[in-house]
């Protein structure tokens, strides 16, 4: 795991269960209300602010780091994440240490329990790096030791006294044997994944050179048998027609191999600045060949202008793919929306491909049709290569797999999703805000 899946990790097992959060924040700060109603110490509500205040810098952090782009984040980040929920495991603890030395047996009952809700949540978390698991060892275990140097002087038998001290200890030592075994299992879950991952990505390579011996055999089929009838006839015509069906076939394998490129990002491109409704309009311009009469097209724009960085060529492709697509899935006339909006992520969201689309401002160009949709159970497969649902001839199965790969290589992602009302497929960029009196047209690199 890199330092970037670690922060988000981080940030997920601490604010990806909104109410676990609520509870756990609002139960520590009503308890500094009711323990300064109880006992009137002033040191109830320096708790409460104390433990917010070094909440509120860690969750900051985090947030900061979460929304930042992989490259970004070093080993440095964590470190100082770790450092950060040090401080907010601190702010906590020291007051439940406190109340567990009152006479009062309400208030010794509180503190054990409030000892012991963060014991578990330590261990739920299961922290794997071992500068973690360390610091929360030695956090625990400086409140505790604290806690029976202040406990075991005040009893007078000895037996008691060691009776504590032990149950102290081994209290201790059964904590960070928890913390142990808990990082254990997690990295073994995170290896078992990895597996899982590299098994699908063999998978997928061995059902990606079937489907590219399977397509190139037929155009080379095509391609010889041309070849062998030139030999044979001496009608013109027929030479003529033999060439045009070889230079054909070469012309879709040459088709074939740039999708593939575009599909593993190894497609050269020329990023520039793209205005999303100009390209829209060129693209529907361009595809109006495709479009009949019996669809209705309803092109959306936004009152302010939306930029992405893109190669045009290819960012259009991608779009007259989606619209050929939207197009051949109403044969008998429905309705086409193309159109380009803003959307701000606040978490990640599921994609085509089973990735994530990070939390951040996006661009989202989508095209929807009313056509009968995609079954469920083939809607997961959609954007692997080769795999089609069209009759034979009428696609090769690499068109969504290119889209796929042109969104991925632009930072962004492709969703996809299916009903009886018909298909929506958006592809998601990163939202550029172009500088004052910058070029668009001009800001190739």
């Amino acid at each position: 795991m890199d330092d970037k899946d670690e922060i988000n990790r981080l940030y997920e097992l601490e604010y990806g269960e909104k109410w676990e959060f609520v509870v756990r924040v609002s139960g520590v700060l009503g308890g500094c209300v009711l323990l300064y109603f109880y006992t009137t110490w002033a040191s109830a509500l320096l708790w409460g602010l104390g433990f917010s205040g070094a909440h509120l810098a860690y969750f900051l952090f985090l947030r900061t780091c979460f929304l930042s782009e992989h490259g970004t984040i070093k080993k440095r980040d964590t470190l100082i994440a770790g450092g950060l929920f040090l401080l907010v495991l601190i702010s906590y603890l020291w007051m439940p240490s406190y109340l567990v030395t009152q006479d009062d047996k309400a208030l010794t009952i509180v503190g054990a329990a409030l000892i012991g809700c963060i014991l578990v949540f330590l261990v739920r978390r299961s922290d794997t790096t071992p500068l973690m698991v360390v610091g929360e060892v030695a956090v625990v275990s400086f409140f505790l030791l604290a806690l029976l140097a202040r406990v075991v002087p005040q009893l007078d038998n000895a037996i008691a006294q060691a009776g504590v001290v032990i149950s102290g200890l081994a209290l201790m030592g059964y904590f960070a044997e928890a913390l142990r075994v808990a990082r254990q299992n997690r990295l073994a879950a995170q290896e078992s994944a990895r597996r899982s991952s590299q098994a699908q990505k063999m998978a997928a390579v061995g059902q990606l050179a079937g489907g590219v011996a399977h397509d190139f055999n037929n155009k080379l089929t095509a391609i010889l048998g041309s070849l062998e009838l030139l030999r044979e006839v001496d009608d013109l015509a027929e030479r003529e027609a033999n060439i045009d069906t070889a230079q054909t076939a070469a012309t879709e394998a040459a088709r074939t191999v740039r999708q593939l490129m575009i599909y593993a990002r190894k497609e050269p491109m020329r990023l520039a600045l793209q205005e999303c409704a100009e390209l829209l309009d060129d693209v529907l311009r361009r595809a109006g060949g495709v479009i009949t009469g019996m669809i209705q097209v309803e092109l959306r724009h936004t009152e302010e202008s939306l930029y992405v960085m893109a190669d045009r060529t290819q960012l259009s492709m991608a779009i007259t793919n989606l619209v050929v697509n939207a197009v051949d899935a109403m044969p008998d006339g429905g309705k086409l929306v193309i159109g380009a909006s803003a959307v701000s992520l606040s978490s990640p969201i599921l994609l085509a491909d089973g990735t994530f689309l990070p939390a951040g401002p996006h661009v989202a160009i989508s095209v929807k049709d009313t056509g009968e949709g995609i079954p469920a159970k083939l809607l997961p497969h959609v954007v692997e290569p080769f795999f089609t649902t069209k009759p034979v001839g009428k696609g090769s199965g690499l068109g969504l797999a290119m889209v796929l790969g042109i969104a991925r290589e632009l930072d962004g992602g492709f969703g996809i999703s299916s009903g009886t009302s018909g298909t929506r497929a958006v592809i998601y960029l990163p939202r550029k805000i172009p500088l004052l009196g910058h070029s668009v047209k001009g800001s190739e690199s």
